[in-house]
């Protein structure tokens, strides 16, 4: 795995444009993802994070029934939902799940990575993070109409239908691990099938607020981000305050 460090957001996308360049050279056409962390730690979904009351796979399962069965007036205006669609909505509210964020969009992902720290409490040295994943045509390669998100043999990419605006808004996509890689803790950035497929872009915290600027001014912040009240808060908070 590569590890590189920017403190701009022009080197950051030439780093992207310079490797988008030799994947096409050897015919891979497939869309970076990107995912955003305020610090360095590994790739590994929130439901492995956690210390379950009881089995792991039980509690999961059992955990995405009630999720289903409990909000039916706060779903219903969806449609017809699969368990995938469960999942992306639980995911985007703050549900556990084995699914992990990333973004075709590369500045949505800096700007997570850049938003959420307070540099006076930052030890030096410290540092915010962008993966960039580049992935190959194998890593899409499922059926998700006959294959039950639990049951992936191994971490797959997995696009969701746009039945939130939040989704289309940060253009998100998830890794799907599977029930073994998480009993395993196995780690996403530690896999042989995805070492070598993954770039870690590393950015000093002296740089953020700079980035921060330079990303309002390209129109990425907190508001389009999160095109709702919690954002439009979030978003006037950072512009009228230090």
């Amino acid at each position: 795995m590569k590890e590189v460090e920017v403190d701009n957001i022009r080197d950051y996308l030439e780093l992207i444009s310079t490797n988008k360049r030799l994947k096409v050279q050897e015919n891979n056409l497939n869309e970076f993802v990107f995912r955003g962390q305020i610090a360095d730690y590994p790739l590994f979904p929130k439901i492995g994070r956690l210390r379950a009351k009881g089995d792991l796979i039980a509690t999961e399962r059992a955990m995405l029934n009630e999720f289903k069965r409990s909000n039916p007036l706060l779903v219903e205006q969806q449609g017809s939902l699969t368990d995938w669609d469960y999942l992306t909505l639980g995911q985007h509210f703050g549900l556990p799940t084995r699914l992990l964020d990333w973004s075709t969009n590369a500045l949505t992902a800096l700007w997570f990575a850049v938003s959420g720290h307070s540099t006076e409490w930052l030890p030096a040295g410290a540092y915010a993070v962008v993966w960039i994943l580049m992935p190959g045509d194998e890593d899409f390669d499922f059926d998700q109409e006959h294959v039950h998100p639990f049951d992936l043999p191994a971490t797959k990419i997995f696009k969701p239908r746009l039945i939130k605006q939040r989704i289309n808004s940060q253009s998100g996509v998830f890794t799907l691990p599977s029930t073994a890689e998480i009993l395993e803790t196995k780690y996403m950035n530690e896999s042989d099938s995805y070492d070598q497929k993954l770039i870690k872009v590393r950015i000093p915290t002296g740089n953020l607020a700079d980035i921060r600027n330079e990303l309002n001014t390209l129109g990425v912040n907190a508001f389009t981000i999160f095109p709702e009240l919690e954002g439009l808060c979030a978003y006037l908070q950072w512009r009228y305050f230090e």
